[in-house]
């Protein structure tokens, strides 16, 4: 899954990391996660950076966040895959670990169709409920779960759209 992700990223012209940290201010302190989809900034974006620099006026605090932020590159979506069963904890922290970013999404190995009775509820309903939950407690957030079978079909329809 990660390799489609990858693939699927740099086909939509993303700058791709695997395992990484997101590069903002937490720094060793933040989460690595699974695969990560960079884009450039807009040019107005570090346009206006450069402008609030300039001013003599700042506070020096604020000088050094405006100079740390370079924005060569900017985060535009995270992935967590999970390819087993999650205890309930260990889906709010995956939730929690994303719901700062401005887009993450949760990857299942098994959705509703890829289970059969007897294994019991898909984990993508319980992560699905789990996230409604997280909001509920912890308010709106952009994280989304889905899965396996979700990622395969994007592929395929992208790659139609290449054709």
């Amino acid at each position: 899954m990660k390799r489609k992700l990858c693939r699927l990223g740099q086909t939509l012209a993303f700058e791709v990391d695997i395992e990484e940290q997101p590069e903002f201010e937490l720094g060793d302190l933040g989460t690595r996660h699974d695969v990560l989809w960079y884009s450039k900034p807009p040019d107005w974006c570090r346009e206006l950076l450069r402008t609030m620099l300039a001013r003599s006026d700042l506070e020096e605090g604020y000088r050094d966040l405006l100079e740390s932020k370079q924005l060569e590159r900017m985060l535009y979506t995270a992935f967590e895959i999970e390819a087993k069963d999650q205890t309930t904890k260990g889906m709010k922290g995956d939730i929690s670990n994303l719901s700062k970013l401005p887009l993450g999404f949760i990857v299942v190995r098994r959705g509703s169709s890829e289970d059969n009775a007897s294994k019991g509820e898909p984990i993508r309903n319980r992560f699905e409920r789990a996230l409604i939950e997280f909001r509920k407690l912890h308010g709106p957030n952009n994280v989304f779960v889905v899965s396996f079978e979700d990622i395969d079909r994007l592929l395929e329809r992208i790659s139609q759209l290449d054709r």
